[in-house]
């Protein structure tokens, strides 16, 4: 890097206690590389900004009048930007979040450098974001660099089509034992069949395709726990009644660590039946895998399908396909053998492919390389 202890500021649409896959993502970067100080600019949920600490970081919160279409109101953000743009020798902006690139470009004489990280491309909105088509591409234009999680993400979302020579993949890591990827990542104990228990975690919303996963157990001999909370759990709770299978069906709801834990150390499979492009990773499939969990997830042209790959680690079938979604997990559960090498093979590709330690070896380049070129 160009200074030995540079100043990079994140910038966010919510952080902690506002929990979600990019405040994980964040919160591990700001934990995990040394030699930066870092900052945080985001935005309150609802209500006047403030300042605080979070995992030794300045968090900068700015005042919002709530959301609309997913995207805090907040018309302070460019005033805020542009006194945190004073601080930093870096910006490293996460997106989908307009306010972020619309207030970088409303302070259009900085130069301080910048990247991006491209989590997820803004689906299902409508007409509303037509307008901020045009200051994303120029936006993306000046970015010094593009993180995005997985090269699905760089070859097929269409809004990066005209940066991919700027594009770095940087898959998301966890902390997994022996995670080095060398002889440690050899001893690992695949798990055996044992059971038919169903999981799935995550947030409960429309595009998390949890409906079909409960029809899909209509034609199951199993038991499936939903663990996590969300606008869609009313109408889940009321499909599965519909469906005839409560008995099969359990609604944890949020769940403490412990609890956690274990109900993915007694889980047969790990199920992620997600229907629409919002779900650009999962990384509730590494921490799946991780445990040895074998994955039924979806052909999704984002990165689902790139962490958990077919016939390797687990099983992928079509979108919105409860039959399928069943098809595979009968499957899954009934052959010990193919169970045991897809057991095998998860451990090994979150530990070769998906640790912590890479993410943050790959993003810190990315910003060794962003304030090089200034």
């Amino acid at each position: 890097m160009t200074a030995t202890h540079p100043n990079v500021l994140h910038v966010c649409t919510y952080y902690y206690p506002f929990t979600g896959g990019l405040q994980r993502v964040v919160k591990e970067l700001l934990t995990g590389i040394d030699s930066v100080t870092f900052r945080v600019l985001t935005c309150q949920t609802r209500g006047r900004g403030g300042v605080d600490e979070k995992h030794g970081a300045k968090v900068v919160r700015v005042g919002s009048f709530g959301p609309l279409k997913s995207t805090p109101m907040s018309p302070g953000f460019p005033y805020r930007l542009r006194q945190q743009l004073r601080w930093a020798d870096l910006v490293h902006y996460h997106l989908p979040f307009p306010v972020g690139p619309v207030s970088h470009l409303l302070n259009w004489g900085d130069d301080t450098p910048y990247i991006a990280t491209f989590h997820d491309d803004i689906v299902g909105k409508g007409p509303v974001v037509y307008p901020y088509k045009p200051v994303l591409d120029r936006f993306l234009t000046g970015a010094e660099r593009i993180i995005v999680t997985s090269p699905n993400m760089r070859d097929e979302c269409a809004r990066l089509a005209g940066f991919r020579e700027k594009a770095a993949v940087v898959p998301i890591g966890i902390d997994s034992p022996d995670s080095d990827g060398g002889e440690a990542a050899s001893n690992i104990e695949p798990r055996e069949l044992d059971g038919r228990r169903l999981l799935f975690v995550g947030r409960l919303v429309e595009f998390k395709g949890v409906d079909y996963l409960i029809s899909a157990m209509t034609e199951l001999d199993a038991t499936l726990s939903i663990v996590g909370k969300g606008p869609a759990r009313d109408s889940l709770e009321r499909h599965a009644d519909e469906e005839g299978v409560t008995d099969k069906v359990h609604f944890e709801g949020f769940v403490s660590e412990e609890r956690l834990e274990h109900l993915y150390e007694t889980a047969t499979a790990f199920v992620l039946p997600s229907s629409g492009r919002n779900e650009s990773f999962g990384i509730v499939q590494l921490e799946a895998m991780a445990r040895g969990l074998p994955v039924i997830n979806t052909d999704l042209p984002t990165g689902v399908p790139f962490v958990s790959v077919d016939d390797e680690t687990g099983l992928t079938v079509p979108p919105r396909d409860s039959t399928r979604l069943a098809e595979a997990a009968e499957t899954l559960l009934s052959d010990p053998e193919q169970y045991r090498r897809f057991s095998e093979n998860a451990q090994r590709r979150v530990r070769e492919k998906f640790t912590r330690e890479r993410m943050l070896a790959d993003t810190r380049a990315v910003y060794r390389d962003a304030l090089a070129s200034e």
